[in-house]
């Protein structure tokens, strides 16, 4: 089983966790077991979807760590998470960084609205003649996509020590 784990392994998952919860499934399904093939299929059958079933887990509900960052991104997420003060010049380009990989974590339109507004500085109405979205959608889109953005950062800040 540890061989169908490694082949299928999820990037955010380790092997004992997931031939755990293979091992779970397995005990909670021993009565629908029919006996008609060698449990050993029966078995890779379960390890297989389980571990599908966690990759798709992972893709959709993609997470950022703490681990993820460099050593240096991780110490500029640390220094803006204990003072308010501005940057020095030469770590903003680190800072651009964690925005880009927090930003990947948004759905296409929302990257689309924060970058356009916020990153660009467009107007509404540039944005409007843009995308062909009236400016409530725009306004809307630009305001939870900014919420998902504080919530994936506020992960990013609990993961400190």
């Amino acid at each position: 089983m540890l061989k169908i784990v490694r082949s299928h392994l999820p990037s955010r998952t380790s092997e004992e966790d997931l031939c755990q919860m293979i091992f779970t499934r397995i005990f909670h399904r021993l009565d629908r077991y029919s006996g008609l093939a060698p449990l050993e299929h029966w078995v890779s059958r379960l390890a297989i979807n389980v571990c599908l079933n966690q990759i798709e887990t992972e893709r959709i509900r993609p997470e950022l760590r703490y681990a993820d960052l460099s050593e240096e991104q991780a110490a500029i997420v640390e220094q803006l998470a204990s003072t308010p003060a501005e940057l020095p010049e030469e770590k903003s380009e680190l800072a651009r960084e964690i925005v880009a990989k927090l930003l990947t974590r948004l759905d296409p339109a929302d990257r689309l609205i924060i970058t356009m507004l916020h990153l660009e500085e467009r107007s509404i109405a540039e944005i409007r003649a843009h995308t062909g979205w009236s400016a409530i959608v725009i306004k809307v889109r630009a305001y939870r996509a900014r919420q998902k953005l504080k919530r994936l950062y506020g992960q990013l800040i609990k993961q400190f020590p």
